[in-house]
């Protein structure tokens, strides 16, 4: 089902209301943000599910995700900025968080290795990917490293991403390194997929995400994500929907 121009209207209202709280839309703001019937609205929303574009709550129009934001709690939090000022997003997968410091800017992502018990704190700012802090459990302290190793595994082929974007998404985790990866993969019996470092998560979420706020983005073609994947050095044929 291709999406309308209408269509990447409320993607994009839908992205900035979520920037702008950290929540999901109502309907009453999206049409106040495009200036479309509320039925266009309800039409459109289902359009953009239709298409993988976002994920609705079963058996309503409630947005529950739009990448790279989640409107329910994951394993993937991310703050950006400090104190009282501070705003707080969900993530659904280790891309999305690193493309939701993309859409609001520099933060703190907070997550689990592999979806597991070893918690991490990994600094964000405008260069990418930074500092990883990681729980000692016998200190009660944080070890910081360069996150040298710290890697993405992506389980799903990119073309098989409409069939289940919820499934897709949960299996795109944070590990310490490729070799923690390896037993992982034993144990929950999950594809083996393919493993892509820190930095370069960062470039793809850069090209991926950036300008979500406009309408764009979101009527790009298969071809048109293709280059943006080739672009951040992905053109193996995992990651192409051509």
């Amino acid at each position: 089902m291709a999406l309308r121009p209408d269509d990447a209207r409320v993607r994009a209202a839908i992205h900035s209301i979520f920037v702008e709280r950290g929540g999901p839309p109502e309907a009453d703001e999206l049409i106040a943000r495009t200036e479309l019937p509320r039925d266009e609205i309800f039409d459109a929303l289902r359009r953009l599910a239709a298409t993988g574009s976002i994920t609705l709550r079963p058996g309503t129009l409630d947005v529950w995700a739009a990448p790279p934001f989640s409107a329910t709690p994951t394993i993937h939090h991310v703050t950006v900025g400090d104190g009282e000022h501070a705003k707080k997003f969900w993530a659904g997968c280790a891309w999305c968080a690193l493309g939701v410091c993309v859409a609001v800017g520099p933060g703190r992502i907070h997550s689990l290795y592999g979806g597991e018990d070893e918690p991490f704190d990994l600094t964000v700012d405008a260069q990418g990917p930074r500092d990883v802090r990681v729980a000692d459990a016998a200190t009660r302290t944080r070890s910081v490293t360069r996150g040298g190793e710290t890697c993405v595994h992506f389980a799903v082929p990119a073309k098989r991403w409409g069939e289940s974007l919820g499934y897709a998404c949960a299996t795109i985790l944070f590990f310490k390194s490729p070799d923690d990866e390896e037993d992982w993969l034993a144990r929950t019996r999950l594809p083996a997929g393919r493993v892509v470092g820190l930095e370069q998560t960062w470039r793809l979420a850069q090209r991926f995400f950036e300008k979500f706020s406009e309408p764009g983005p979101h009527l790009r073609h298969k071809s048109d994500v293709d280059a943006l994947f080739r672009d951040a050095g992905l053109d193996d044929p995992f990651f192409l929907l051509k």
